[in-house]
């Protein structure tokens, strides 16, 4: 590289120019920032002096990023592959060894859920760490009851990883490393919907008359009834399928029908403990939604609205004008929940 002017002439050789891993951290951060996903976690493993940026700025690279199409085989006699793409469609394809004779019932925190047809036993992977968690076989599961829905907690009064389970009209919970499986008390589980982490609690909605529950583990695992205001869905659904969101300090319920593309979405108005239409309560956001509501998440305009163009969206149906909703029937992965379990407040 060469510099000339009028009055000087001056050649700077490579020589002279230091290495890469001792770049200005400022420097580095800003080109951190302009990678993809899996550009970033190899970029964190250049070197020692590029490792702890990356590490140190990992949550808020992680945030930074919308969320990625995610598309898996679906062959039992063969491992599964997996292929992420995000709004650059810039694509990661994996193979996750070992995992012929498994099945995939869905996410969560980042980690792929899969079952062993064989012994019914759980293997848990993340796709952008590759950490793994081993789970016993299940004690309720039969070809003729498929999984309800799952989450993945953490729990600071043991400090380990918690996999919960709402299936056959119970709800179990494993802890991590214990292999043993428990089971809750509960009431009227047969109308029991979707397992959501939100702010340190564990809800579930009780689909037959859109009540909240709340559940416990600690000290004694427990669902317990929050009664919400009387409460009518703006139409009549036909095998509604409901989910829980959320997105900064606001919880929403979904709902939709298989015989009808369009969604509905209410806040939880928790001092009055009252589902309120989306249209009424002055928002902007963004719904993705996941096959068979098997993971939603919602994020606010300014991070979805222009970079994800090319995917198709929807107007949400009691929106107002203000949400949209994005369908994709090969899910969704979530880059910011990839190290962020949901931890549970167990003070009170």
């Amino acid at each position: 590289m060469s510099y000339d002017d009028a009055s000087s002439s001056m050649t700077i050789k490579t020589d002279d120019v230091g290495p890469w891993s001792y770049l200005n951290h400022d420097v580095l951060l800003l080109v951190m920032m302009k990678l993809g996903v899996v550009d970033f976690v190899a970029f964190s493993g250049v070197c020692k002096l590029w490792r702890p940026v990356a590490l140190g700025n990992w949550k808020r690279f992680m945030v930074s990023k919308p969320p990625m199409l995610m598309n898996i085989s679906d062959s039992i006699n063969k491992d599964w592959q997996c292929c992420l793409e995000d709004h650059e469609r810039r694509k990661f394809k994996t193979t996750l060894t070992h995992s012929a004779g498994m099945c995939y019932l869905g996410l969560s925190c980042g980690y792929l859920v899969l079952i062993r047809e064989e012994t019914k036993d759980f293997w848990l992977v993340n796709l952008i760490t590759r950490h793994e968690l081993h789970f016993p076989p299940a004690p309720w599961v039969c070809s003729s009851e498929p999984v309800g829905s799952f989450i993945l907690v953490f729990s600071p009064s043991i400090s380990k990883l918690v996999f919960v389970m709402l299936v056959k009209k119970q709800i179990w919970f494993s802890i991590a490393d214990e292999g043993t499986w428990n089971r809750v008390s509960t009431f009227d589980l047969k109308f029991y919907k979707d397992l959501h982490a939100f702010n340190g609690k564990i809800y579930t909605l009780h689909s037959h008359n859109n009540h909240l529950c709340e559940l416990t583990l600690n000290p004694e695992p427990k669902v317990t009834l929050l009664k919400t205001k009387h409460f009518v869905l703006d139409k009549v659904l036909f095998f509604p399928q409901l989910g829980l969101g959320n997105c900064g300090e606001n919880l929403y319920m979904m709902d939709c029908s298989i015989y009808d593309d369009v969604i509905n979405v209410y806040k939880l108005d928790f001092g009055e403990m009252e589902w309120v239409p989306f249209q009424d309560t002055g928002e902007e956001h963004g719904f993705f939604v996941g096959y068979v509501f098997d993971h939603v998440a919602a994020v606010k305009p300014e991070l979805w609205a222009d970079p994800w163009s090319h995917y198709p969206r929807y107007d949400v149906g009691n929106g107002g004008g203000n949400g949209r909703y994005f369908p994709y029937s090969g899910g969704w992965y979530f880059p910011h929940e990839c190290l962020n379990a949901n931890l549970l407040d167990e003070s009170s």
